[in-house]
């Protein structure tokens, strides 16, 4: 494991009137540039421990580390400035525009003002909106997911090593929660923060996070492993109820489309000769080509007879391209393209949504197959191991 950037040695909160505490006793540490999500059925104090870590909950007893230094007793608000924090509803002021949001953090640290508006415009950039266009709106003119992007950037502003996320995409519809993962995933390939994460959701869990701890109640550890170990291996039956049925189709959730060798398919573009493209057709053995546009990016599926059409443009014929992933989504997310899609395969793009291949139910089988064999293995290693500690010593 890389060195803890977050240490808590025997954590507990009593909360006053509660008879019993609502974490007691936690030990973890959460190594340097990692996700870790803390999973567990409700109430059993997932929430209560990370707000801990930031002592917008005072701990009863126990100790914090934050980079070898602990914080248990420190100012509290000097100690939230060192950590980025996103909220299931986001927390925006609404009374802020959207620059003015992202820069609260900078401006308590009383950064230069040209810094400040550099950093708003540079955060803007790496979530997906454009500064220019954003960044003097309010947020009740944004949508649901674009004020969560927000929410990550104002997080981000002062570069904080460590963030905590309390099911920051839980309140957001299923298809823009995907992607929101999806760019989270690829914005943390880049900055490699320290990341708290809470959810409810095993599956996010798995696609989300480095490591997984799994709580009883109390935040007691069931099991604290890699998601690999945990869906192969799970510690006792409590783990493996809160797991659930089908962990083949869970394994999905851990490998990522840009791992894989992709699939050519035979495109088009829109200023191309009709007959052409129909011999190009026909000699490929698909069903269709694929319209690029000008730039690269994917637009229409055109069939034998959308080439054979007179008079319409190849850009106002065939059926749009609507199962798009990028190299962060999981397995599971194009799986789940390739049900929508109107020839059976999700078609990779890139960030600025360019075409760079497909992903066909071919690769699918063979991750599934390959993986099946690696937690099998991992099962047999860990079970080897237990029957090793269990054995009597010479």
């Amino acid at each position: 494991m890389a060195e803890a950037m977050i240490r808590l040695e025997h954590l507990t909160k009593r909360f006053p009137g509660q008879d019993a505490p609502a974490v007691a006793d936690l030990t973890l540490s959460v190594p340097a540039g990692e996700i870790v999500i803390l999973v567990g059925p409700s109430g059993c104090g997932k929430t209560t421990t990370m707000r801990m870590i930031n002592r917008l909950v005072e701990p009863t007893s126990g100790r914090i580390f934050l980079e070898g230094e602990d914080v248990t007793t420190v100012n509290a608000d000097r100690l939230r400035r060192r950590i980025g924090y996103v909220i299931q509803q986001v927390g925006l002021f609404p009374h802020l525009t959207i620059f003015e949001n992202i820069a609260t953090v900078p401006r308590l640290l009383r950064w230069p003002q040209p810094r400040i508006r550099a950093r708003v415009d540079e955060l803007l950039d790496l979530v997906g909106m454009d500064p220019s266009q954003y960044r003097d709106r309010y947020p009740a003119a944004l949508s649901g997911g674009q004020r969560q992007r927000v929410g990550v950037a104002r997080a981000l502003s002062a570069d904080p090593p460590v963030m905590l996320m309390d099911e920051p995409f839980g309140a957001i519809d299923p298809i823009t929660r995907e992607r929101l993962q999806n760019e989270f995933l690829r914005l943390q390939s880049e900055l490699r923060k320290t990341i708290v994460f809470v959810t409810h959701d095993i599956d996010e869990a798995i696609k989300m996070g480095d490591r997984i701890a799994i709580l009883r109640d109390l935040s007691a550890i069931a099991q604290y492993d890699t998601p690999e170990m945990i869906l192969s291996a799970p510690a006792d039956g409590f783990v493996e109820d809160f797991i659930g049925s089908r962990a083949s189709l869970k394994r999905l959730n851990l490998a990522r489309v840009g791992d894989y060798e992709l699939r050519e398919w035979p495109t088009a573009s829109t200023d191309a000769d009709r007959p052409a493209l129909l011999a190009t057709l026909r000699a490929s053995g698909m069903g269709a080509l694929l319209l690029l546009d000008a730039a690269g990016r994917p637009r229409r599926w055109l069939h034998p007879g959308d080439l054979q059409r007179e008079g319409a443009a190849l850009s106002q014929v065939g059926l749009p391209v609507n199962a798009l992933v990028q190299p962060q989504a999981t397995l599971a997310d194009a799986l789940n393209e390739m049900l929508r899609s109107q020839v059976g395969v999700a078609v990779v793009v890139d960030a600025r949504g360019v075409y760079t291949g497909t992903i066909d139910m071919g690769v699918i089988m063979a991750a599934a197959e390959t993986m099946r064999r690696s937690a099998h293995a991992a099962s047999l290693s860990e079970l080897a191991a237990s029957d090793a500690e269990r054995s009597p010593r010479a």
